[in-house]
């Protein structure tokens, strides 16, 4: 933890180490706030002058407003005025407890929440950049705990407990110092208890960390399933599954609640041991300093230990009085901190672990890439093996070459591998075995911003970010000017849509775009991949749960978009493919065979019969339009 802390204080370090120094100060005034009651009482009761180095001067000045009345021919200063030096010695460590507490709070709230906020960013920028397939082995609510409840355990340790748990730590070694200094003997025998409460402080502080712990991971549960549940609410109400829901969340919930008893019940039993524990010791030095402070002769001997007599004064035994309960006190709240150290330790553990994760460009380009910022878009798979279990490959030996301005359509039954190819394109994924190449480079030895720039991709469901329309349009080209994106959303089919909301292209976009259907949020992810310009397209799907109108929108959106640019488009549609200049059939991974619409359905092979199911229902037969010349006239046209 405190290596943690250290790492991630980088630039913050100097306010901390003011704080730690203003500790020093702060316990330096609580330890001395009782010797004025030492000095008062040794005044008045033992008429002793107080013996403090540098202070005659001070008490000599407060004499003038006393007499000499009720004082002896020892002493050499008068009542009021030893009253005065210890009031104004009381009013002067009060006044610096004040300011040093403000100074304090102020640095520890300002570092616990710029460490939180800098986590924060750093947490999700890494989360950002790390492998596709770290992310799909994850639980979207498991990270957004780390992000936020877990990186609040740290901000609560560092605002609420860092300056208590060095200042306990500090007032301990300083009380015991101090009443060492007044009476080794009696400081032996006042902390008869200290070992035992030492032990116990052991046991509870492994115990409840041990306990927060698993509550910590119980939270993460609990924020995981309700996420995962609130996503899936319209499913969860279709099939009236309410109660499964809360069964299943409140499992989780009742986890989290019994380690959290545990740490609560076992932080319980800890405070009244403690009480018990100092009661004893202030037993011991109230029966024991008050026989001695009386001046018995003989004074006490426990073993090879002797006080001697008259070696406590009624001023000195007030002091171990107050000391014991600022001895004890810490050792409480350094109980209390164990709970919130332990919580925020585990924390910076679960932190740490996403990290520790590789970044997906920590793999740098083989060589120095200096190439032009455009690439062309010829795309080739050469003995291509990969998969998502190292010992069940999805792609095998894939050889497969698109040529620049080519369409290209994917098709093939479910897991046959047509997403997993398009992955390995924009390095989502990485092959096991072979190659793939744009524009005879491979796609290793690009940087993934150059690589990514050139490829735009149209996914099966689009999804729309919190902001405006113009924004969502203009994400893949933050520079682009209003008449671009309105042109890109004309070419889309879009822009009457967008004219007709009230706020026109600043409406707002609520959470992933669902005030908008699914074929306004496919043209708007159109128009943005039109604005995008990229070279090599990548259509996903993008007409699957669309109405017959929407699907008529989209396709004439997706006709202006595909022109000119190496596209690979996945369906299962077959009845749309007759626009694309070739159609390439996975079958288990492996490319069965590869031809023009008219090609395949005369061939009789995979792809007929596919086409054949699909039309088994149809009320007639679908004739698909012929496409629209080659790929080299498409470019003319465009």
């Amino acid at each position: 933890m405190i290596r943690f802390l250290y790492r991630h204080l980088r630039g913050r370090r100097l306010l901390v180490c003011l704080a730690v120094a203003l500790t020093f100060v702060a316990v330096a005034s609580d330890v001395l706030a009782a010797f004025p009651f030492k000095i008062i009482l040794d005044k008045i009761v033992n008429h002793r002058d107080p013996d403090i180095p540098f202070t005659d001067w001070l008490i000599d000045y407060f004499d003038r407003f006393g007499n000499r009345g009720g004082t002896d021919a020892t002493e050499e200063h008068t009542q009021l005025g030893v009253l005065l030096f210890a009031g104004l010695m009381f009013l002067a460590l009060g006044l610096i407890s004040a300011v040093v507490a403000f100074v304090q709070l102020s640095v520890a709230a300002f570092v616990g929440q710029d460490l939180g906020a800098k986590l924060r960013k750093k947490l999700f920028a890494h989360i950002e950049h790390l492998p596709l397939d770290w992310h799909v082995r994850q639980q979207v609510g498991e990270v957004v705990q780390r992000v936020s409840g877990n990186i609040t355990d740290i901000e609560k340790l560092v605002t609420d407990g860092l300056v208590d748990l060095l200042s306990g730590v500090l007032t301990l070694a300083g009380i015991l110092t101090v009443m060492l200094v007044l009476n080794w003997q009696f400081t032996v025998l006042a902390m008869c208890m200290a070992p035992l409460l030492f032990v116990t402080v052991l046991l509870y502080t492994r115990w409840v960390k041990r306990a927060s712990k698993e509550a910590a991971r119980a939270a993460g549960h609990v924020a995981r399933v309700a996420s995962a549940s609130i996503t899936a609410i319209v499913e969860l109400k279709a099939f009236t599954l309410e109660r499964w829901a809360a069964r299943a969340f409140g499992g989780h919930v009742d986890r989290q609640r019994r380690f959290g008893l545990q740490a609560g019940r076992r932080q319980a039993e800890f405070n009244p041991l403690v009480i018990v524990f100092i009661t004893v010791s202030d037993v011991v030095i109230i029966t024991l300093g008050a026989w001695i402070a009386a001046g018995h002769e003989q004074g006490y001997t426990l073993g090879i230990l002797t006080i001697p007599a008259a070696s406590l004064t009624i001023g000195t035994l007030t002091v171990f009085l107050a000391y014991s309960k600022q001895l004890y006190q810490p050792m409480r709240d350094l109980s209390k901190l164990t709970l919130l150290a332990s919580t925020a330790a585990a924390a910076a553990g679960r932190i740490q672990e996403i990290l520790d994760q590789p970044r997906e460009d920590h793999r740098l380009a083989s060589r120095r890439y200096a190439g032009p910022p455009r690439i062309r878009g010829e795309i080739a798979y050469r003995g291509v093996v990969f998969g998502y279990d190292p010992h069940r490959p999805v792609l095998h030996g894939i050889d497969l070459h698109i040529r620049v301005g080519t369409r290209l359509a994917l098709v093939g039954l479910s897991g046959s591998g047509k997403t997993t190819l398009t992955r390995l394109l924009p390095r989502f994924y990485e092959s096991w075995q072979g190659s793939v190449t744009v524009d005879g480079v491979d796609v290793r030895d690009y940087p993934l911003g150059v690589l990514r720039d050139n490829i735009a991709i149209v996914p099966e469901d689009s999804i729309l970010f919190e902001g405006t329309v113009r924004d969502n349009i203009a994400i893949g080209r933050p520079g682009a000017t209003d008449d671009q994106v309105i042109t890109a959303a004309r070419q889309a089919h879009i822009h009457d849509t967008i004219t007709g909301l009230p706020g026109g292209y600043h409406s707002a976009v609520r959470e992933l775009g669902k005030n908008f259907s699914r074929g306004q949020r496919q043209r708007i992810a159109i128009a943005r991949a039109l604005l995008r310009d990229a070279p090599i397209l990548i259509l996903d799907e993008p007409t699957t749960n669309l109405d017959v109108e929407a699907e008529a929108e989209v396709l004439r959106a997706l006709e202006r978009l595909t022109r000119g640019r190496t596209v690979i488009v996945i369906s299962h549609r077959l009845s749309t493919l007759g626009q694309v200049d070739e159609i390439a059939v996975l079958q288990a991974g492996r490319i069965a065979e590869r031809g023009t619409y008219r090609q395949l359905q005369a061939q009789g092979g995979p792809f007929a019969r596919l086409l054949t199911e699909q039309n088994r229902y149809a009320a007639e037969p679908l004739t698909p339009a012929p496409a629209d010349g080659t790929p080299q006239e498409r470019k003319q046209q465009a």
